[in-house]
Formats: C-alpha cells, structure tokens, sequence
C-alpha cells in the first residue's frame, strides 16, 4: 500500500512582507514509500533599501573669506563627494539669506548683500547630472529656490542616478562687483550655507 504525505511549511519574517510585496517562501515536499523522489520547491525573494550619504572625509566643509568684495565680486567652490546607491537629492540653507553686516544703516546705505549659490551633482554613470542656481535670499524658510532645504525625498535638487563615492559634486557661491544701488555700510558681512542630503525615489 502506498502513502502519500504532504507537508506545507510557510515561512515569514517580521516585517519583511510588506517589503517584498506579502509575498511568503512556501516549502512543499512529497515523499512516496520505497525511497521515491522528494520534490522541495521554496520561492525566495529579498530587497536591499537605498543607502544615502556624504563619502567619508569628504563632506561639505569650510570657510571662505573675501576683502573688499564689493568691489571684486567673490567666489569660491566647496567640493564635495556623494555615496548614494540609488537618486538623490541635495538641498541648501542660508542662514541669512545673504551677507549680513551688523551695525546701523543710513539712507542711502544697506547692510545685506546677496549673492548666488550655485550646485552641481555628478553620478557614477558620467552620464548623468544635476545643476542649479539660486540667490541667497531664495535659500531661506520662505524662499522659493527648487533646492531650498532641509532636503527630503521631495525636496532639493535631484540626481536621478547613483554616485557611488563619485567626486566631482560641489557648491559655489559667486557675485559680481557691485554696481550702483545702494552703497555697502563698512563691516564685516557673514552669511552661513547648511548642505543636507536625501535618498530621492
């Protein structure tokens, strides 16, 4: 006489379902009498999630400083690497939407300058890009600026590819001589620029 015994065994991780789309690992196995044949069949499936970050020891950083720079104008690049296995993006804060110089103005006579902030994001691929310019002043709470921070998966300016510790990215600030207007009150003018980074879908 012959037995036919199956066993249906469904295996689920904690969480893993919604990633992999709820779909389980399901073992079957059909064993006959007399050492026939055992047939196991065990779908399996996985997903690695995005991984978005500056390269080690080359983030963002620096200084940059500028005598008398209504009248030369000023600029100056910030280099930096990004290592993101999959698009993302990068956005840009400014702290005072422009140069800022304290002390008391006159008519006639202003404490602010702005000046434009421009990024440019290079993938692994060396086919794709990413490039933008905002002034200062579009980098602020208000702003409008595309690339305006803190960066999220819907804001900042995105890469579509990965850069996988790819150098080449980087940040310029720039502004031509000042030409007519209102005249610089004497001072020392600061502003401070904060980078943040996202994965990107």
């Amino acid at each position: 006489m012959t037995k036919l015994v199956r066993l249906v065994l469904v295996l689920a991780a904690a969480g893993a379902a919604a990633l992999l789309g709820a779909v389980p690992a399901i073992a079957q196995t059909t064993a006959y009498a007399g050492g026939a044949p055992i047939v196991l069949s065990i779908p399996v499936t996985a997903s690695v999630g995005g991984r978005c970050g500056f390269a080690d020891g080359a983030a963002p950083s620096g200084g940059y400083s500028q005598a008398n720079f209504d009248k030369q104008g000023l600029s100056n690049t910030f280099a930096f690497t990004l290592n993101c296995t999959g698009p993302s993006r990068v956005a840009v804060v400014s702290g005072n939407g422009g140069l800022v110089a304290s002390g008391a103005t006159a008519t006639g006579y202003t404490a602010r300058a702005d000046y434009d902030v421009s990024l440019n994001l290079v993938s692994t691929d060396g086919k794709t890009t990413a490039a933008a310019t905002c002034a200062a002043s579009a980098l602020t709470a208000s702003g409008a600026c595309a690339f305006r921070g803190p960066a999220s998966t819907a804001q900042g300016l995105r890469l579509a590819a990965a850069s996988v510790n790819q150098a080449g990215s980087f940040l310029r600030v720039s502004a031509p001589p000042a030409t007519g207007g209102s005249q610089l009150i004497e001072g020392t003018y600061t502003d401070t620029l904060t980078i943040t980074l996202s994965v990107a879908p």
